[in-house]
């Protein structure tokens, strides 16, 4: 088995990022949990680092609260989320669950990790499928920390770990954006998603037993 190993973030790499714009009438998804800590449909996490791209200024072993960075993460798909959110433990529980639909009326600047994206950012593509947490939150803050390199980016475009679908992290730059955007929302349990969510299960291997 062949070892990745990761270059460390430096100021000094010559870098040619590749972006996505993220256009007028775009939608995201998000699942979230309104019962827990008033998270509302485009609510920023700021505790952290935990998450796979969250750039807070502490550690995985110490997250604490960064009150000047937020981050939350997003898919195009509803199949997306539903594998990112349940992946883990490959059981769907849509008990206190919601999904936000989000569509924008101003553009979103991404960085793109896909495909050749991450190495002409000066990583790998393995940033963002690595367990090692530690390493793509170094990168994140990187990419967040160095705008002469990558420019002022709202957030990161990546293919995610579980099924490869491209999820997003946004960054609480996106605030603005997604202040403004059209946001519904309809809870995980609705009977109208379900086809949806057998579909998402029998092709991921999930259990969803409704």
């Amino acid at each position: 088995m062949v070892e990745i190993t990761f270059p460390p973030p430096d100021p000094q790499i010559s870098v040619s990022p590749v972006f996505e714009i993220l256009t007028l009438g775009s939608k995201l998804r998000r699942i979230f949990d309104p019962t827990k800590y008033d998270t509302q449909a485009t609510s920023f996490r700021h505790y952290g680092p935990i998450g796979r791209f969250d750039h807070q200024r502490g550690s995985l072993d110490k997250p604490n609260y960064d009150a000047e960075r937020g981050i939350n993460y997003w898919g195009f798909e509803l199949s997306c989320c539903l594998v990112e959110v349940f992946g883990d433990t490959r059981v769907i529980e849509t008990e206190n669950k919601e999904v936000a639909l989000v569509e924008l009326t101003k553009s979103i600047k991404l960085l793109d990790l896909r495909g050749s994206g991450a190495m002409k950012a000066g990583t790998v593509s393995a940033i963002t499928q690595t367990a090692q947490r530690n390493l793509s939150q170094a990168w994140s803050s990187y990419f967040y920390e160095y705008p002469e390199l990558y420019g002022e980016i709202d957030g990161l475009l990546f293919n995610n770990a579980h099924n490869n679908e491209a999820a997003i992290a946004l960054y609480e730059r996106a605030r603005p954006q997604l202040d403004a955007a059209k946001i519904d929302s309809l809870p995980l349990e609705a009977t109208a998603l379900y086809p949806a969510i057998s579909d998402c299960a029998i092709k991921n291997n999930l259990i969803f037993d409704y």
